[in-house]
């Protein structure tokens, strides 16, 4: 009698996912991993941008360079410092808001692809929630890989330029991740209510960019400003001295009497009419709101904190117009 042998089951490969999950990730896993492969690829050439930035670093002699114009060979550094954090601060979340957000369910109410899936047992919340709480995952963890790369990158020479210690510090830490979360839940909420993918993303793009032109004109209001002041006249390079990597918000000039007047005020053609005009106006020195750098870490973390909030309340609006108003 022969026996009947039954043999093991082939082991599973892949992400174990199953049901909606895996629903969810097939359907949107040409964007999914397009954003792990960018996250890879740009990891990878931070870790290149910064070997090479220290064997340069290394090689006059860092931190106290043996060249006086060490810096000078160093703008090549600087510009990509500048342009990467560009690319990370302002045009990575316009991109996933336009590209990820927008289509997410915009494309499924579209196509009526949303309402063949709820209707197989699977209620409107369950299927709103896999889907935004996957897109969610997978923009946090690139979001934050590469703010902590870039980060990394940028470290060793954070203090040695002022306006590139406030450019690229806005693209370090939290404020990445929070206004590229935010661009891409409200990409996904113009989406419902619009149904149309492409519409829906034309929309998004001009919603991201306003996002962006708010954030970059208010974020720097979010600090505590510090104010010095100097009565040794405002010639001769006379100029209050500022912590290393200050920013220097507002320049007036100070009167004796105390009072403040526009930078502007004695702007002349001749060193003449400029003395007369100072002394006219009883300018005797300056006064210089600045922010110090000790600011930056809390500002960037309030701001965040407020993004986050706005996000929040967007992923609230978009379960209850789902549960109401989806079709």
């Amino acid at each position: 009698m022969s026996t009947l042998t039954t043999s093991p089951a082939p082991a599973r490969r892949g992400p174990l996912l199953s049901g909606l999950t895996w629903l969810v990730w097939r359907q949107h896993r040409a964007a999914f991993w397009t954003g792990l492969a960018v996250t890879a690829t740009g990891i990878a050439c931070f870790a290149y941008q910064r070997a090479s930035m220290m064997e340069y670093l290394s090689g006059i002699g860092w931190p106290t360079p043996t060249s006086p114009n060490w810096s000078a060979g160093f703008e090549t550094y600087d510009s990509r410092l500048s342009t990467t954090s560009s690319l990370l601060g302002l045009l990575m979340p316009v991109l996933v808001g336009v590209f990820l957000g927008a289509p997410l369910i915009a494309n499924d109410l579209e196509h009526g692809t949303g309402k063949l899936v709820t209707s197989q047992a699977v209620s409107r919340s369950s299927w709103l929630a896999r889907k935004l709480g996957m897109a969610v995952l997978v923009v946090t963890m690139c979001t934050s890989a590469l703010s902590a790369a870039f980060g990394w990158w940028w470290g060793p020479v954070s203090k040695e330029n002022k306006a590139l210690y406030w450019l690229a510090g806005s693209a370090t830490g939290p404020a990445p991740v929070a206004l590229t979360l935010f661009t891409m839940v409200g990409g996904v909420a113009i989406g419902m209510v619009l149904r149309r993918t492409l519409l829906s993303m034309v929309v998004t793009f001009g919603f991201a960019v306003a996002v962006q032109l708010v954030w970059a004109s208010r974020w720097l209001d979010l600090g505590h400003l510090v104010t010095v002041t100097m009565r040794d006249g405002v010639g001769n390079g006379t100029f209050p001295n500022l912590p290393e990597g200050a920013y220097d918000m507002h320049q007036s000039y100070l009167t004796g009497a105390g009072e403040l007047l526009a930078h502007g005020t004695c702007a002349m053609e001749t060193q003449r009419v400029i003395n007369e005009c100072l002394a006219r106006n009883d300018i005797v020195g300056w006064s210089v709101d600045y922010l110090p750098p000790s600011e930056l870490s809390p500002m960037l973390w309030t701001g965040s904190a407020i993004l986050l909030a706005l996000t929040v309340a967007v992923a609230v609006f978009i379960f209850w117009w789902g549960r109401k108003r989806l079709y």
